[in-house]
């Protein structure tokens, strides 16, 4: 059975790539099932905005039927350097929108984590079973046993798209062959929120109608707006949101010294003095009560497609961008699209592969780029340049080499 013909389709992982992929599917007539290992119902903001770009645009304009406003638009974006030192959960959709009448059937299960993964034998029609355990909200030795006494239950499909973020469980368990890059950039995001409302009035109108990026020495900012919770897009009652890059690993020891693998949860203070900013962002620094830090990591698979397409990695599984590339949202809505293409036709699951792999490979790059410009140093910055140009000059080459044997061809007598 191709990806043409897939009736049913269980996607890992309740992330916007997996939400993408489940909406372009229901709509296209196919069953979908999102199975999402958080616990809780409601998925929280993590204190992040998310970009819109022309495909998060177009799936949204073809696809969604809610009629809300999606995003708030910005004048530009505003650059600067200084020398001196998501769609929020809305209230105002209480039901969602009536189904179209050739939707596909569409459940969302919440503390399901996926354990195992198998493909059947079947000579005319290979489908692939999942193993999975439910998750609860309580401490790690509760939960384990908790998992343990329900044991593995199995939901099999015809195609299974792995969505499940940066830890992807699901590459783990495909265990994709050849390079698998997997690193820690060397900086830290550290983000929170602040209501418009809160702020002065200067620093209100400074951010409000731009997004803004400011370097530093060596770390640098990204704000902009977001709705709150209520969904509210009217000036003066949003949330200024802004993320700071920076060279602090210190950031991850919270305030009992306790050092975070990979984060310190929004509502600890931080044990690490922060450096000194100047105005506007201070202020910001200065109302924020809920810090967020997070180790920025980069992850790139070389592989999309397993067992003949009947496995599909997508997202952050399969490749994770440096979030000031500002992209992420971007990069989900695209792949929805791009493996809509396939699922209409108009290219193959080869093609589809080689289109994604080429994709993430050179934004993967870029986001490096710009990693090395704003939090490392020349040095960095010039390797991670170079690594760019040498990819993109091969891609250049191979093109003009392709396009050489092509008209030859053309002109062989044979």
């Amino acid at each position: 059975m191709s990806v043409l013909q897939s009736k049913s389709v269980v996607i890992v992982g309740g992330s916007l790539t997996g939400l993408f992929h489940g909406l372009y599917l229901k709509r296209h007539g196919v069953d979908v099932t999102i199975l999402e290992k958080d616990p809780r119902s409601d998925r929280s903001s993590h204190q992040a905005g998310i970009a819109f770009g022309p495909a998060v645009e177009e799936l949204l304009a073809k696809y969604d039927d809610t009629g809300l406003q999606s995003c708030i638009p910005a004048v530009g974006t505003r650059f600067s350097w200084r020398k001196h030192q998501d769609v929020a959960k809305l209230g105002t959709v209480p039901s969602p929108p009536p189904a179209r009448d050739n939707d596909g059937n569409a459940r969302y299960l919440y503390g399901k984590k996926v354990v195992e993964l198998t493909i059947s034998d079947k000579e005319t029609n290979r489908s692939v079973k999942l193993g999975y355990i439910s998750c609860a909200e309580k401490d790690s030795e509760e939960k384990a046993a908790f998992q343990n006494d329900l044991g593995v239950d199995c939901i099999e499909a015809d195609l299974v798209i792995a969505a499940d973020g940066l830890h992807s469980t699901m590459r783990r368990i495909l265990e994709p062959p050849g390079r698998l890059t997997s690193e820690f950039a060397g900086y830290v995001s550290w983000r929170g929120t602040v209501p418009e409302d809160q702020v002065s009035t200067a620093t209100a109108e400074y951010f409000g109608s731009f997004t803004s990026i400011d370097f530093l020495s060596r770390n640098y900012f990204v704000v902009y707006c977001i709705p709150p919770d209520s969904g509210s897009f009217t000036s003066g009652t949003r949330l200024i949101n802004w993320v700071w890059y920076c060279n602090m690993k210190e950031l991850l020891t919270n305030k009992d010294g306790y050092a975070h693998e990979n984060t310190v949860p929004a509502g600890l203070y931080l044990a690490a003095a922060l450096a000194q900013v100047t105005e506007p962002f201070a202020e910001l620094l200065a109302k924020t009560k809920c810090p967020f830090v997070t180790k920025v990591i980069d992850i790139l698979c070389e592989q999309a497609s397993f067992y003949d397409g009947r496995v599909l990695l997508a997202g952050d599984a399969l490749a994770t961008f440096r979030p000031h590339f500002a992209i992420a949202t971007e990069k989900a809505a695209r792949a929805a699209l791009q493996l809509g293409k396939v699922w209409e036709g108009e290219m193959t699951l080869d093609e589809w592969e080689k289109e994604v792999l080429l994709y993430a490979t050179t934004k993967f790059l870029g986001s490096r780029v710009l990693g090395a410009w704003g939090c490392r140093g020349w040095w960095e910055f010039g390797c991670e340049a170079g690594g760019l140009a040498r990819f993109l000059a091969g891609l250049k080459l191979a093109s003009v080499r392709r396009a050489f044997w092509e008209r030859l061809a053309l002109y062989s007598p044979f």
